[in-house]
């Protein structure tokens, strides 16, 4: 069993870059054992890399095409990150307001935010 000390406290508190709180600077006020954590994830144990980005996400009014390759089109906004002018690979989720539609595409496509976004390879999701 593991005694919490002060100690261990301070041996296993976050710090992140660029923060500041009242636990002193760049310090989190929280500790991986109160948390019930038993290692730092990667990208927060000391390496200077990132966490993954979230799928590239596209919401537009409306909707047309077919599964190959569906086109949101009207108002459209894409996520912190997504491609908004031109084209991309991988995958992207899309979302239609007009007609509660949802689709997971796999095979990348053409953003030209706000106007419209092409995607390839989709399937209807939720």
């Amino acid at each position: 069993m593991i005694r919490h000390t002060a100690a261990l406290a301070a041996a296993l508190t976050l710090t992140l870059p660029g923060t500041a709180h009242a636990a002193g600077p760049n310090r989190l006020p929280m500790t991986l054992a109160q948390n019930g954590l038993r290692s730092a994830p990667a990208h927060a144990a000391g390496s200077n890399a990132l966490p993954p980005i979230l799928t590239p996400t596209y919401t537009c009014d409306s909707v047309r095409g077919d599964p190959g390759r569906t086109v949101l089109f009207g108002g459209c906004a894409a996520s912190l990150g997504a491609v908004t002018n031109g084209d991309f690979t991988g995958e992207a989720f899309g979302f239609a307001r007009d007609v509660a539609l949802r689709i997971k595409c796999t095979g990348g496509g053409t953003a030209d935010v706000p106007g419209e976004v092409a995607l390839q390879d989709c399937a209807r999701v939720g």
